[in-house]
């Protein structure tokens, strides 16, 4: 393959990459409306007011003077379910042995898969990168929580992940960090890299930049300010390899198919000199490769996995994954929350709108002497009094008046829709730990805790199932590079 070949090669896997993170376009625009529901910020849908103009529905409603309401019942939710999470993983792997307990500890993995369940409440989605490397912080197997934001996946429709032929990631770094990992110590290359960055354009030649939903440009191709973007794409490959056995030697090596020159000419030098030749064959193998891009599309570096099973290092579930698609948690209760806001708001507009201790004063019963700042005082003030005339006939005396709230059934519909919010979601009271009445049971109550359980059961076990696929990786490296274990026992 000439040189300019193996360029379009590269160009066209890019491209593909680019598309697949296009595709993720309405996955990312979604997960970012349920993180702003989850933390807070309820009302910043965008809707339209009665002149058809586009506003959020924070501006509609405080148009009418009354500012909106919220009740973050879906925070309380994830709250409850990743403390659910913690307890029950705290003490399955207090039980088991898997020999990575000091590598939990080298990546505090308890928190790392604590805020990455939170994430995939949220968004439905979890994702790993398990890597051997040498930083800064030690030299070992590490695992990085990957944002949804930055990853991208070939169409996949199998829930397991079999069918993916493409996964990669979005990487920003400093400029020293890039000279670091791809300058391999030469001066030279390292000022074509200081060149390459200070004059790339926004994307290469022949690859159309692709709105997102939302309408504004994708930032597959650009970093922030100050920072170099890489573009880490795994692809599934095929290999022609030559499997060899040396019965002389003793032994078995698989090589590249390039190879079978020099193995055909050591046999032709065996056969002369009577000595046993090298058995071979050729095969196909499947192999995941890795390259790693500038935004131009120029390969910074490129390789082979090097696991033992030739696996890409990534550890992704996606939940439910039906027809291909991500449903959350949160995303099944978005709209339970907002008739709550709505109905709170509905609430604190009636009551500040009733009349709360209206005094009612007849003009003909107050005495020309007093003023009515001296009236409204007497009567704010604790056991005031008020003197003032008799009324004429057909006048009626001062008065106070309370007026009760318009009793229109919204306090009925508010308890509606929360009791609907622990139902859709399954996160009950007692699941929340919270106490139920003072004639239920030790037993009972145990049992209704477990009970509430069934309904996020299905979450928790797809990712234990995701976790079990990352300790799987983590152990494949430990295979492959021994030497960090040792290193990490020697550090300790």
């Amino acid at each position: 393959m000439t040189t300019m070949d193996k360029h379009k090669k590269d160009l066209k896997v890019l491209e593909a990459a680019h598309h697949a993170w296009v595709a993720l376009a309405s996955a990312r625009e979604r997960r970012r409306r349920y993180l702003r529901y989850t933390y807070g910020d309820q009302w910043s849908d965008v809707t339209r007011d009665r002149f058809g103009n586009l506003t959020t529905e924070g501006e509609l409603f405080a148009d009418g003077g009354r500012a909106p309401v919220t009740n973050n019942l879906i925070r309380r939710m994830v709250k409850a379910v990743v403390g659910r999470y913690r307890m029950d993983s705290s003490a399955a792997r207090a039980a088991e042995d898997d020999g990575l307990g000091q590598w939990r500890r080298f990546n505090a993995l308890d928190e790392l898969d604590a805020r990455s369940f939170e994430e995939f409440l949220i968004s439905g989605m979890a994702i790993h990168h398990v890597w051997a490397a040498r930083r800064p912080a030690g030299a070992g197997i590490w695992v990085d929580a990957v944002s949804p934001d930055r990853f991208f996946i070939s169409g996949t429709g199998d829930f397991r992940g079999t069918d993916t032929e493409m996964v990669g990631r979005l990487l920003d770094m400093s400029f020293s960090e890039l000279v670091m990992r791809f300058g391999r110590c030469d001066r030279r290359r390292t000022a074509w890299l200081g060149e390459l960055y200070g004059s790339l354009p926004a994307a290469p030649d022949g690859i159309i930049v692709a709105p997102s939903a939302s309408g504004a440009v994708t930032d597959f191709f650009h970093a922030p300010d100050g920072r170099c973007r890489v573009v880490e794409v795994w692809t599934l490959e095929c290999r022609a390899r030559l499997k060899c056995h040396d019965v002389q030697t003793a032994t078995l090596w698989v090589g590249p198919a390039e190879k079978e020159a020099d193995v055909l000419r050591e046999n032709r030098r065996r056969r002369r000199e009577g000595r046993p030749q090298i058995a071979m064959k050729r095969s196909i193998d499947v192999v995941w490769h890795c390259r790693m891009f500038a935004p131009d599309g120029t390969v910074l570096d490129e390789y082979d996995s090097p696991l033992p099973t030739g696996c890409h290092p990534f550890a992704v579930k996606l939940y439910p994954l039906v027809d291909g698609d991500v449903h959350s948690l949160v995303e099944d209760v978005i709209d339970q929350q907002r008739h709550v806001n709505r109905l709170l708001s509905v609430m604190d507009r009636m009551l500040s709108s009733a009349a709360k201790g209206v005094l009612l004063f007849p003009e003909g019963c107050k005495f020309p002497d007093y003023t009515w700042e001296e009236v409204a005082r007497r009567w704010a003030d604790p056991g005031g009094v008020i003197p003032y005339r008799a009324p004429r006939a057909g006048e009626a005396e001062p008065h106070q008046v309370v007026t009760p709230m318009a009793d229109l059934g919204v306090h009925q519909l508010l308890q509606t829709q929360i009791a609907m919010f622990e139902d859709v979601s399954g996160v009950s009271r007692s699941f929340m730990g919270k106490a139920g009445s003072g004639n239920v049971g030790a037993e009972r109550y145990s049992m209704e805790v477990e009970n509430a359980s069934v309904a996020v059961g299905d979450l928790l076990k797809t990712f234990s199932h995701f976790t079990g696929v990352r300790d799987a990786l983590m152990l494949r490296w430990l295979q492959a590079y021994p030497e960090f274990g040792q290193d990490l026992l020697n550090s300790n």
